[in-house]
């Protein structure tokens, strides 16, 4: 099996209590993680080596909305699977998600088992995914 540690996650969420909870159980189940609180850094910085695996995005964020900055990523070639949290979801929310190919859509608050289940589902140890990255 591959270890998770071949993936990267980058979580963008304004709030810091939000971003310090999935820090630690993202690292606790071995994944390489990137946090960042302003959306607008994301595009800044673009992660120099290679982009994110997964993104982790909140919606509703002061600045940039979550869709809007996967809009830009995307223009980018940013090709990472995402999951979108959000409290505030509707159905021009995830018909704007579908649109942006995001895999999956959470309503906040997301229980840790649902969110580790998710990103197992689209990070996968062994498979097709697996074999890419380890080459």
């Amino acid at each position: 099996p591959l270890s998770r540690q071949r993936y990267t996650v980058l979580v963008v969420d304004d709030d810091p209590s939000v971003l310090s909870t999935y820090r630690r159980l993202l690292t606790r189940e071995g994944y390489r993680t990137v946090i960042e609180q302003d959306p607008r850094r994301v595009l800044d910085g673009c992660y120099e080596d290679r982009g994110p695996d997964l993104i982790l995005l909140d919606y509703r964020m002061p600045g940039m909305d979550g869709l809007t900055l996967l809009a830009n990523l995307r223009q980018r070639e940013c090709s990472a699977r995402c999951i979108l949290l959000s409290a505030y979801l509707n159905d021009d929310v995830r018909s704007q998600a579908t649109r942006l190919g995001v895999d999956q859509v959470l309503e906040k608050p997301v229980d840790a088992g649902t969110l580790r289940d998710a990103i197992s589902e689209l990070l996968p140890i062994t498979g097709p995914r697996a074999a890419e990255i380890a080459g």
